[in-house]
């Protein structure tokens, strides 16, 4: 089978099937109920007693989106949908993506820079994660932004804007940025990470209609 060419296209059905494609190949005995008691239960004791647990969960979120193609992910799809086994969740899932977080795995929406924020507004963001702090609880918010994914496509992102020939003093509108992008919510993210990186500037021209633009670096 093939992954989704586009994130968008994907039906339900479709991705269900990806994910259960995924999970046939790396874990073999995924349908052995003794490994289920063991895989599902939440952690307890020390961390060396679950660790090798929370890597097992981890790499297999992460091949999952990966082969989704898909950069943001939510708690409540990947603990009540991708890894349901028979009306059974995994107990430990909500931990498993607290560790992430706090080892920079996954992020959320507040850690984000707003590249149409200004200059100071983006370095008070900046300084106020220079010393990130250890969380003991994932934030409320339901969608979270895979670290290492994200990367992978904005790297495939840049490949596509050179192919079409873009240069450091090219602009390019939101409108199009989207589509190579597959999606405004997949944009602005990835557009908060190349602002971050001080690869990019937000721009805007007020007219009778809002224009809005990027330029690349």
């Amino acid at each position: 089978m093939e992954s989704c060419n586009r994130t968008r296209s994907c039906s339900g059905e479709r991705r269900m099937e990806l994910v259960r494609e995924v999970i046939r190949k790396e874990v073999q005995d995924w349908d052995s109920e003794v490994m289920i008691s063991a895989r599902f239960k939440a952690f307890s004791g020390q961390r060396s007693d679950w660790e090798p647990r929370y890597h097992f969960w981890r790499d297999l979120v992460i091949k999952i989106a990966r082969r989704l193609r898909i950069f943001i992910i939510r708690p409540s799809v990947v603990k009540n949908v991708w890894f349901n086994q028979g009306g059974l969740s995994p107990l430990c899932i909500d931990d498993v993506l607290l560790e992430m977080y706090n080892a920079g795995d996954l992020s959320c929406s507040n850690d984000l820079i707003d590249p149409k924020g200004g200059q100071l507004t983006q370095l008070f963001h900046k300084v106020r994660h220079l010393l990130p702090l250890s969380k003991s609880a994932i934030p409320s918010e339901d969608e979270f932004i895979v670290s290492s994914l994200l990367e992978e496509k904005c790297i495939e992102v840049v490949k596509l804007l050179c192919d079409c020939h873009w240069t450091s003093s090219c602009i390019i509108t939101m409108a199009k940025f989207q589509v190579i992008c597959e999606g405004p919510k997949e944009a602005s993210v990835i557009l908060s990470h190349f602002s971050k990186c001080g690869k990019a500037k937000y721009l805007a021209i007020r007219r009778q209609d809002l224009i809005e633009q990027q330029k690349t670096y």
